[in-house]
């Protein structure tokens, strides 16, 4: 490890991000941090649910065949929804069961709306925060800060450039032996009953996830591994293991409800 890390925290999201820097200036590793937590509130102000004036709120105001432009980023942000969608057989759903099938995308008129068959409610909390977390990290590069973590409270973290070990929060990790991993340009993010109870809410049936008591999902991309980890404790092992086959980049990690570790790609 890099003699000099440095070590910077900003609250935003609803979450506490971290960016711990390396190799680097304290004077020039702050800067760069304060680029990436004024990146953090600007996402926050395009995708909070909470905001009736962000886009995710403005979307939320539609009528069945109504849209509204929205930025980039949302654009990003649910085409990467989708794609967890598809790859989780529907198991990930930012509209939680309200109708992901009638969300319509317009990534060239930079619009999003509803279908005329009706409207649905559109939540990227599921996602958001890996997204926020990987436009950081083009952030960092930018500032030539090539070693670095970043960290979304107890949910996602990020090491780019170097292989770093990190701990793996939760009980459940800990009971089933998975306190550690190695990351290296990759971002690995947790889901759990323990952190925030019966939170994650199946969309297929309405009820909360109780297959599994915690999953983590590996991913290159900070926003796809968020939304796997959800996507995980919900699947079957069997299912997770095809999606694997289907996208070798990624690996799982599930505590079943015996409390037994499951690893897939490891």
């Amino acid at each position: 490890m890099s003699e000099t890390v440095h070590s910077f925290t900003h609250e935003a999201m609803t979450t506490r991000f971290e960016v711990i820097v390396a190799g680097r200036k304290r004077d020039y590793a702050g800067q760069a941090s304060g680029a990436v937590f004024r990146e953090f509130d600007r996402i926050e102000g395009l995708l909070s649910k909470y905001n009736a004036g962000s886009d995710v709120g403005q979307i939320n105001l539609l009528e069945a065949g109504e849209s509204v432009r929205v930025g980039i980023e949302t654009i990003e942000c649910l085409e990467i929804a989708a794609w967890a969608h598809a790859a989780s057989g529907g198991l990930f759903d930012p509209t939680l069961g309200t109708g992901f099938e009638r969300l319509k995308v317009d990534r060239a008129a930079f619009t999003v709306g509803w279908s005329a068959d009706g409207a649905g409610k559109l939540d990227l909390g599921g996602v958001g925060k890996g997204y926020a977390i990987d436009k950081a990290a083009e952030i960092l590069k930018d500032w030539d800060v090539p070693e670095a973590v970043i960290n979304g409270g107890t949910s996602t973290v990020l090491a780019l450039g170097r292989a770093w070990e990190l701990g793996v929060g939760g009980p459940w990790g800990e009971k089933a032996g998975f306190t550690t991993v190695t990351l290296q340009d990759q971002a690995l993010s947790g889901s759990g009953t323990e952190v925030k109870g019966e939170h994650i809410l199946n969309p297929k049936t309405g009820n909360p996830a109780t297959r599994h008591l915690a999953a983590w999902a590996i991913h290159p991309s900070a926003a796809k591994s968020d939304a796997l980890s959800t996507a995980f404790m919900m699947m079957t092992p069997e299912n997770i293991k095809q999606l694997r086959e289907n996208h070798p980049e990624e690996t799982a990690y599930v505590v079943k409800q015996d409390e037994t570790l499951i690893k897939i790609g490891v």
